[in-house]
């Protein structure tokens, strides 16, 4: 293949160039915005025009696609970590434009994605019999913001998310914790709403260092605190300030992952947990530099100096403390339980002796197994967690459970449903009058939804079952870019819907590469945003041979909390071979009964999944047309017709739907016409196809309005105006 077939180095400058001119500043951009501008700057080949996405995306946008990770890895191109398709350029982007002329700009950025890749590895290797080592991107990220924390906060005093201002030094410290500690709780508010009140008179330095302890709070949660509700809870205490500011990259990236699942006392009793970092800052600025100095040094010191914090026992958030300012020592692991069966089980690594430092026995077991299989280990992941968890089950790497806390006591009490919503929040009275169907209907299908995690909406044509999927989807996720909707069809596979290798081209020959589908991508999507529900709609779901799409990932419809082997090496969970469905990510399926029956669906699809009909013959559709027309008047007698065209049918499943006939403007006769001949008569003449069944005579419209009304029928011969009808589907 010759190399002018492939633009690659051109697009991905122009993209760069583009984010340059339209927000230098560091903005994020619609990526969809970037990709029009670099393909009309860099128009595809005749090469790069070729599909060969299952999203139907051409081989030129694949291509420019893949190649961002260079950009990102050689810093000049940051992508939004809540996974929403926005890029933005950095500032060392901005740079680099004017270093790099040409096609050696991209050059250099693979360059640099080559030699960090090495040096990482180089760096883990390195690591692994010294300290406790991390390898997920995830983590990293979490604490290089830990990092400035240390680095600006405590070492310095200055501020983590304001460079130049000192806010973590001894008068705002103060101040902050006299306010706090000497403010009464007003019940029935929430945190933020108390903090309104308590720090109105303060200045905005006071607000930023509460908005910088927030952040160090919400900081290492994972699984269960995503990326929006993190940014929320602290962009809520940064807009108290006169002046606010923004949440820096640092941590706007990290609020994307965590290192572990704290468990209910950090999420539900945030004041308590507040305290104790308040009281930790009053602490360190209380001591004298030379004490400083030794404390933050020795993660032992560092250990006596957060334990002796004023404030609940809260080993939780202790331990989160810990962690952040000395991950090597203290690992992500901060349930004293799992702390305790880990050393127990594993005492042998290191001589079967027990020291008096629990900690620095752990982290001495984990350097040994470290040092023995030459790679990071991870506990809550087979073979380490089978050893010493008795629930056989695997859970997500960074997973922890820990001991019960407390009851909730704060009235904003973070309470993330595994679903990412409950049906409470979903208004299905409204739901119901935006689709015209019964609301008690609506409620039973968010009921299953949430309780099984998949629904499937079923029926003949016409019954508005995608339309109907989409408003679901748009109720339950609040926002478009947690859903996702895909289209089956006979040819469609397991590789398609989940992954497989993809030929791509790469440096002038072809490749194959691991390629996710839909369902990993938004399995990705969830985990990075627990607290939101990911919708993937998959239209026309039984046309497609459903237990090769599916494959093993039949087992995940019924069992969220378990991982399975995979088809294909590398295309699980992180990279791994394993995969877990999030409990937050739903499925609602619609299938045309006129292609297949649901009695000729796979006993195991139909075992996981709850099917509603959407039949004109039975509620909530039959009646749907008559209220339509008592709430948008016709002249025509569009319910009479309708009775009377479905009433001639004679298979049930070869009924037509009404979703063709609901017009908000008054249907003339040469529109329903129109409807007639383009859309209804060729549906019928395809049902009925080998029958015998004379289709033009038997459903004749001017037959039917023969039938219905005793007077001559309105001239129905004309053409329609073009408007269209609702839908169909």
């Amino acid at each position: 293949m010759a190399e002018t077939d492939v633009r690659r180095a051109a697009r991905a400058r122009a993209g760069l160039e583009y984010l340059a001119r339209t927000a230098p500043t560091g903005d994020y951009v619609p990526i969809n915005e970037v990709w029009a501008d670099a393909e009309h700057t860099v128009p595809l080949t005749d090469h790069e025009t070729e599909l060969n996405s299952s999203r139907g995306r051409r081989r030129g946008e694949t291509d420019w696609r893949w190649a961002s990770a260079d950009l990102v890895a050689a810093g000049w191109l940051r992508k939004h970590p809540d996974g929403s398709g926005k890029w933005a350029i950095t500032e060392a982007g901005l740079r680099a434009l004017d270093d790099f002329p040409a096609d050696d700009l991209f050059a250099e950025a693979q360059r640099r994605y080559a030699t960090g890749r090495i040096e990482l590895q180089a760096n883990i290797e390195d690591a692994l019999p010294t300290v406790w080592v991390s390898s997920d991107a995830a983590q990293r990220k979490l604490l290089l913001a830990a990092r400035a924390w240390v680095d600006e906060g405590l070492k310095k005093g200055g501020s983590i998310f304001s460079p130049g201002l000192s806010v973590w030094e001894p008068s705002t410290v103060t101040a902050l914790h006299a306010k706090w500690t000497s403010s009464a709780k007003v019940e029935g508010k929430n945190f933020v709403e108390n903090l309104e009140i308590q720090l109105q008179d303060q200045a905005d330095a006071v607000k930023l260092l509460m908005a910088e302890i927030v952040s160090v709070q919400v900081l290492p949660i994972a699984t269960v605190m995503g990326h929006a509700k993190k940014t929320e809870k602290v962009q809520s205490v940064l807009r108290l300030m006169e002046h606010p500011v923004s949440i820096p990259t640092v941590f706007d990236e990290a609020f994307g992952g965590g290192a572990f699942n704290p468990g209910t006392g950090m999420m539900s009793r945030i004041n308590h947990a507040v305290t104790i970092i308040i009281n930790l800052a009053k602490a360190w600025v209380d001591l004298d530099a030379d004490a400083q100095e030794r404390v933050l040094g020795d993660p032992r010191a560092w250990r006596e100096f957060v334990l002796s914090v004023d404030g609940d026992s809260f080993p939780t958030q202790r331990y989160a403390l810990m962690y952040l300012v000395h991950p090597g020592f203290f690992g992500p692991i901060v349930s004293e339980d799992h702390r305790h069966r880990i050393r127990q089980a594993f005492i042998g690594e290191i001589g079967g002796q027990f020291s008096n430092d629990a900690d620095d026995d752990l982290r001495r077991i984990v350097i040994a197994l470290q040092t023995k299989g030459g790679k990071p280990v991870n506990f809550y992941a087979s073979p380490l967690r089978d050893v010493w968890h008795a629930d056989p089950t695997p859970h997500h790497p960074t997973v922890i459970h820990e001991n019960d806390e407390p009851e909730p006591e704060d009235e904003d009490a973070v309470s993330a449903d595994p679903r990412g919503f409950a049906p409470s929040e979903i208004d299905h009275v409204g739901l119901s009058q935006t689709l015209n169907l019964d609301d008690q209907w609506v409620a039973r299908v968010v009921d299953a939804l949430y309780r099984r995690g998949q629904v499937i909406l079923y029926g003949p044509p016409g019954t508005g079952k995608t339309f109907v999927a989409k408003a679901l989807t748009d109720a339950i996720t609040g926002r478009p870019d947690a859903a996702r909707r895909i289209q089956f069809h006979p040819s469609y596979t397991y590789e398609d819907f989940f992954a497989g290798y993809r030929p791509r081209e790469k440096n002038g020959q072809l490749v194959f590469e691991l390629a996710k589908g839909p369902l990993s991508r938004i399995a990705e999507d969830a985990r990075r945003d627990p607290d939101v529900a990911h919708v993937l709609l998959i239209d026309e779901i039984n046309r497609a041979n459903l237990s090769k799409v599916f494959g093993e990932l039949y087992y995940l419809l019924e069992y969220r909390d378990e991982a399975i082997d995979l088809l294909y090496a590398g295309s699980g969970t992180d990279g791994g071979d394993t995969f877990s469905l999030p409990k937050n990510v739903l499925i609602i399926g619609t299938m045309n009964t006129a292609d297949r029956s649901i009695a000729l669906l796979d006993s195991a699809m139909r075992r996981r999944f709850s099917f509603f009909e959407l039949h004109p013959d039975v509620p909530p559709v039959a009646g749907i047309l008559e209220r339509w027309v008592d709430a948008n008047p016709q002249s025509l007698p569009l319910p009479a017709l309708f009775a009377e065209l479905n009433a001639r049918i004679r298979e049930r499943e070869d009924r037509i739907g009404p979703s063709y006939l609901l017009r908000r403007e008054n249907l003339a006769a040469t529109d329903l016409e129109a409807i007639w001949t383009e859309n209804l008569l060729p549906l019928l003449e395809e049902r009925h196809l080998g029958t015998g069944v004379d289709v033009a005579s038997r459903f004749a419209l001017k037959s039917l309005f023969d039938a219905v009304e005793p007077d001559p029928a309105p001239d129905i011969e004309g053409v329609s105006d073009g408007s269209t009808s609702a839908e169909a589907n």
